[in-house]
């Protein structure tokens, strides 16, 4: 579903019958998002012309795109036509109110250190991170500043574009890394080859524990948050989280950072994992398999430490 919105959006596909048979025809084919240099939250696809959060410097820019709103929305699998325009209209009103603000917002990542400090992982939870952030933009028109904390996860795009930039200019080991629903996968720095493994659903809390059988499998490319050392890697400081998911994290939650975070990078490094045997926790929503106005549940997922033995 999402790929055939952004068939729509991108102007390829009048509607989304159509969209969804140049997809099965292949005249529209996919490809992985931050392999060209964007990080998609969860299901949605970007396509030309959706509007993108940019982080970068001088001589290395990363994006992401611009949440739409809260749900229905495009990320979570949504059919409903209102996120396609929301995602050209909305947005594009946005963009020209905020771009020119720009200049007064903080560096990204002291804003998610603050953030940490307020209860947020930047992952999982946003709310104070996008409110900082908000903050950092006034003044605002009231409507605007109204919808942008009604969407708490608004920041989230800004995280991830700014940690798919962080693993381009830290020269780390893992250059990207992500899920389809199907596999879950990392791919070295200045390689082409994934390595990849089965993707289960990520364990956590379910908000409607009878679509739980139809859980999709850890899916988008937001895990290179918690690859530079937010989400997962510091979900100490998201007590929400720990509480809510107590039945689902290991033991020593709180201390796994220390032990695969690279201290010169605030980078996960694979050879670290091999030496610990320790895997790093991924914080993600929990979508359904067919495409749902909003998440099923939220949870963490751990992958399988043999996705990292080949990694030299």
């Amino acid at each position: 579903m999402a790929a055939a919105q952004a068939a729509v959006i991108g102007g390829f596909a009048e509607n989304l019958d159509a969209g969804r048979r140049m997809l099965q025809s292949g005249a529209l084919k996919l490809a992985p998002a931050q392999d060209h240099g964007i990080a998609v939250p969860l299901s949605m696809v970007v396509a030309p012309s959706m509007w993108c959060f940019e982080v970068g410097d001088d001589e290395n820019l990363f994006y992401s795109p611009v949440g739409e709103g809260p749900p229905p929305a495009l990320r979570f699998g949504s059919d409903d036509p209102e996120c396609i325009a929301r995602a050209r209209d909305w947005c594009a009103e946005a963009a020209h109110i905020i771009n020119p603000l720009l200049a007064n917002v903080s560096d990204v990542e002291t804003i998610m250190t603050s953030a940490l400090q307020r209860g947020d992982d930047c992952h999982a939870i946003t709310a104070a991170g996008n409110a900082l952030f908000v903050e950092s933009l006034e003044p605002l028109p009231p409507q605007i500043k109204a919808q942008l904390l009604g969407n708490a996860g608004f920041v989230l795009g800004i995280w991830m574009a700014w940690a798919g930039w962080k693993l381009r200019t830290s020269h780390a080991t893992i250059g990207a890394i992500g899920g389809n629903g199907i596999e879950f996968g990392w791919r070295r720095a200045n390689e082409t080859t994934w390595r990849t493994t089965p993707a289960p659903p990520p364990n956590g809390k379910y908000f409607q524990p009878d679509r739980a059988a139809n859980a999709l499998g850890a899916i988008g490319d937001s895990a290179i948050v918690d690859i530079c050392g937010f989400g997962g890697q510091s979900i100490g400081h998201a007590p929400l989280l720990l509480a809510e998911w107590s039945h689902a994290l290991p033991r020593d939650v709180e201390e796994r950072r220390t032990r695969i975070v690279d201290p010169s990078t605030g980078i996960v490094d694979p050879a670290l994992i091999r030496r610990t045997g320790i895997s790093p926790i991924i914080n993600l929503a929990i979508l359904d398999k067919d495409g749902a106005a909003s998440p099923i549940g939220r949870g963490c997922y751990i992958p399988a430490l043999t996705l990292f033995a080949t990694g030299e």
